[in-house]
């Protein structure tokens, strides 16, 4: 009798067991399909799209598309190249800009003083010119005229030149007219007849023009 009654036991516990799997396993097997349709889905929208990308964009619309991309490119790289090439020639002109004003500052450094010497070259170059030069001590005279050739040397070394001498073809960029001397000789007309002051230059430049009076016909 007993042994009757654990049979029946284990039977039913059996039957539950069996309904527990069975649950279980429709569980997983309902899992297992939705994550096969999310899946699915997934996939089936990727190849939509790429089918329908093709479907738009036909071979002739890729490659005119690829062209304009291509020449947008080119244009932009040409605006490159020559936005750079200007910045570079600027450079270069500022730079070379830079070091003409720096050698400028060089040779005309001495500017100033040597103007202040004029005064003393003009002085000079009046005693010279008096016929009383001649009949002043001969060492006295041969002395001041080897010191004032040696300042003249000197000046010339440094860029120095004087200039202005009657005959020299009248030249307002150069010369400073004080006054007209009239001729009747066409050939010495706008010619200078008499030097006041000569000028002098400085590395071709000006430095104080030479005053002068001016044939005129």
């Amino acid at each position: 009798m007993s042994k009757n009654l654990y049979n029946i036991s284990m039977k039913d516990e059996d039957k539950d067991l069996e309904q527990t799997i069975d649950l279980d396993s429709e569980e997983v097997s309902n899992t297992d399909q939705k994550q096969d349709v999310s899946t699915a889905g997934v996939g089936d929208d990727t190849e939509e799209d790429i089918v329908s990308e093709e479907e738009l964009e036909n071979p002739k619309t890729a490659l005119k598309k690829l062209r304009a991309e291509l020449k947008l490119v080119k244009q932009e790289k040409m605006e490159l190249l020559t936005g750079w090439q200007k910045d570079k020639a600027e450079f270069l002109n500022a730079r070379k800009r830079d070091q003409e004003t720096q050698a400028d500052v060089i040779r005309f450094a001495n500017q100033n003083l040597i103007i202040d010497m004029l005064p003393t070259l003009d002085g000079y170059e009046q005693a010279k010119a008096q016929s009383t030069w001649s009949a002043v001590d001969e060492a006295w005279r041969q002395g001041i005229e080897s010191l004032m050739t040696k300042i003249y040397g000197s000046l010339q070394k440094v860029g120095v030149e004087a200039y202005g001498a009657p005959g020299d073809i009248f030249d307002p960029n150069i010369h400073q007219a004080i006054s007209n001397d009239p001729t009747d000789d066409a050939k010495k007309d706008h010619t200078i007849s008499a030097v006041l002051q000569r000028g002098y230059k400085l590395h071709d430049k000006v430095i104080r023009p030479a005053l002068v009076k001016v044939y005129q016909a």
